[in-house]
């Protein structure tokens, strides 16, 4: 299957976000500076924006959504390197109950983090539902509403339209749990893109994503 092809169908398939489902080849201009300028300016509005996404409210456009991720650097909350080992403890463990609480504390403390919303998704068969189906749908929602938007923000597979992150940690989600990439064979910079040469399972095959996650970069700049 082409890279292409792979692509199109994470977006069609594996999730089911009303705008990207719509329109599978619906593309959106994420002009980052822009959107950093936007939230800088108008908190208020940024903020009712957030509020709807935390709600998962499925009528946010695409170019909201983005504006709700890709913002999210602009603001005082945005650290790209935070992690949660008291999560991957509790899983090694096999302490899922617990893993799973201590995600949705996560969740409230990195509301866009493709890290922390999709370790929910992947411990729900570990977890009786009965009394947290909503929390669980609403986290759920909001990461088909995240990946549908990075999945639009590019194609991946061209220089100039490579897919946009906000983190090291979410392009590694987009690769290998949204495209079930089997290796990262090779990484290099190309300008600002991180160019990744990658195979997927079943086939020795190279292929070549583009991403842009220069806000982690200049982010990095500025905290040393």
């Amino acid at each position: 299957m082409k890279l292409k092809q792979r692509i199109l169908l994470a977006l069609l398939t594996l999730f089911t976000f009303a705008g990207a489902r719509a329109q599978g080849s619906e593309r959106i201009d994420v002009d980052l500076n822009l959107i950093k300028v936007n939230v800088t300016m108008n908190p208020e509005h940024y903020r009712e924006l957030m509020d709807r996404y935390l709600k998962a409210d499925t009528t946010l456009r695409l170019d909201e959504v983005a504006t709700v991720y890709y913002g999210y650097a602009a603001t005082p909350d945005y650290a790209p390197d935070l992690t949660f080992p008291e999560i991957d403890e509790a899983m090694s463990l096999e302490n899922y109950e617990k893993a799973y609480k201590l995600c949705f504390a996560a969740a409230k403390e990195a509301p866009v983090s493709l890290p922390v919303l999709i370790n929910v998704i992947k411990l729900m068969p570990q977890i009786d539902l009965k009394g947290n189906l909503d929390s669980y749908l609403n986290i759920r929602q909001r990461l088909e509403m995240l990946i549908g938007t990075i999945l639009a923000s590019g194609t991946g597979i061209r220089r100039e339209l490579p897919f946009k992150v906000i983190s090291e940690a979410d392009m590694m989600v987009i690769l290998k749990d949204i495209l079930n990439v089997d290796s990262i064979v090779d990484r290099s910079k190309i300008g600002q893109l991180d160019a990744l040469k990658i195979t997927f399972p079943t086939s020795s095959r190279e292929h070549i994503l583009y991403f842009d996650n220069t806000l982690h970069e200049q982010y990095k700049q500025h905290n040393p």
